[in-house]
């Protein structure tokens, strides 16, 4: 998560990850992007359609030309002023002494796994923009036969929905892999 204070506090409750999950609640109000890297551009041109976006640079990057002209045609603000910290419901207030009330607010963050056993097993991993994450197969099935993974251990971007669908592939494809192991 971006190191602006107040931002860990109102993670779930005004601070999200996921527009797909989190756009509609906002009811088409005022939306800020807190950036963390130039991925953030991906937050910034989605969701002027669950509300006004705002793009807070906050000095993770500069967009080019064509970024500009991307966030121009999507209607997106621009905020190049860093952020002092995150207060009140979703209130970015600014390191010149502004302050712009929102009502929810989004940012991308690194991923990273709790435990180290995915690694002990020997699992192959992929690395993307966002971290590491286990790979497997259609099936669920890692590197290390035998061995399954599901959920956000094993996806970039994930919800709920999603996991529990990994899970199911995951559970059945070990079923059958136990079941058939010795025919």
């Amino acid at each position: 998560m971006p190191d602006v204070p107040g931002l860990a506090e109102r993670w779930g409750k005004s601070v999200f990850h996921c527009p797909y999950c989190h756009g509609y609640e906002l009811r088409r109000g005022r939306i800020g992007v807190i950036a963390s890297s130039e991925l953030s551009m991906h937050h910034a041109l989605m969701l002027p359609d669950w509300g006004e976006t705002t793009l807070f640079l906050n000095e993770a990057f500069v967009p080019d030309d064509g970024q500009m002209a991307q966030l121009r045609k999507r209607g997106v603000t621009l905020e190049r002023q860093p952020i002092a910290r995150i207060s009140d419901h979703a209130t970015v207030e600014l390191s010149d002494g502004r302050a712009v009330a929102l009502d929810g607010l989004f940012t991308i963050t690194r991923i990273s796994r709790a435990d180290p056993l995915a690694e002990q097993l020997g699992c192959d991993f992929d690395h993307g923009p966002m971290g590491p994450v286990v790979k497997t197969d259609a099936m669920k099935e890692t590197t290390v036969p035998g061995v399954f993974a599901c959920g956000d251990i094993a996806r970039m971007a994930g919800n709920i929905a999603l996991a529990v669908g990994d899970g199911t592939m995951a559970g059945a494809a070990t079923h059958r892999s136990l079941m058939f192991a010795d025919l």
